[in-house]
C-alpha cells in the first residue's frame, strides 16, 4: 500500500552524521506505474524504462514533496545555490527528481542534479523482476535470516549498504553545504 508523502518523509531533520559535512533530505519516488501494477523492478535494464516512471498520483506526490521541500529549506535557511539534487537513473525516481527541481526552479539538466547509479534501486535478482509485488515476502524472509545473502543474482542488504555508503563518500567528495 502506498502512503502520502508527509514532510518527515522528505527527511526534515535534514540528518548529519558525524563523518558527513553536508545535511541530507531523503526523498522516495511518487507512486509508479509499477506500483499501480503491482509489479517488482528493480534491474537497471527495465527500471530506466519510460513504462516505469511516475504513475499520475505520482506525479502529484513528487510535486508535493517538492513544495514542501521548499518550505524545509526556507525554514533552515538553506540556500538554493548550495542544493544538490541526486537520483538513480531509474525513470521513476529520474521523474521525481525532475518534479522537485521544478518546484526548486532549479535547471535539471544543470551542475544541481545529478544522476547517480549507486543510488539505483535494490536488485533482486531475476527471479523477482517484473513479477508480482507480493514475492517482496519471500525476499524480506530472506533478508531476516541473512542481511548478507543475495536472492539468487541480485544483491543482499550487505551489499546495498556498501553501494550507498560509496554514494555518500562521493557525494561528500564532491559537494560542501
Amino acid at each position: 500500500m502506498q502512503r502520502p508523502l508527509s514532510k518527515s518523509m522528505v527527511g526534515s531533520g535534514g540528518g548529519r552524521g558525524r563523518w558527513l559535512r553536508n545535511r541530507y533530505w531523503i526523498l522516495r519516488h511518487g507512486k509508479s506505474i509499477p506500483n499501480e501494477k503491482g509489479l517488482i523492478v528493480s534491474s537497471m535494464e527495465n527500471g530506466i524504462l519510460a513504462e516505469y516512471e511516475l504513475a499520475a498520483q505520482g506525479v502529484d506526490q513528487a510535486t508535493l514533496a517538492g513544495h514542501s521541500f521548499k518550505q524545509i529549506l526556507l525554514e533552515t535557511n538553506t540556500r538554493l545555490e548550495n542544493v544538490r539534487l541526486c537520483y538513480s537513473p531509474f525513470s521513476r525516481t529520474t521523474h521525481t527528481a525532475k518534479m522537485v527541481a521544478s518546484v526548486l526552479d532549479i535547471p535539471f539538466e544543470g551542475p544541481q542534479c545529478k544522476v547517480m547509479p549507486e543510488l539505483r534501486e535494490r536488485y533482486f535478482g531475476p527471479s523477482f523482476e517484473l513479477k508480482s509485488h507480493d514475492k517482496y515476502t519471500e525476499i524480506w524472509d530472506l533478508d531476516v535470516k541473512d542481511p548478507f545473502l543475495p536472492p539468487e543474482g541480485g544483491e543482499s542488504v550487505a551489499d546495498v549498504v556498501h553501494r550507498l555508503t560509496r554514494a555518500l563518500v562521493s557525494i561528500e567528495s564532491e559537494f560542501e553545504e
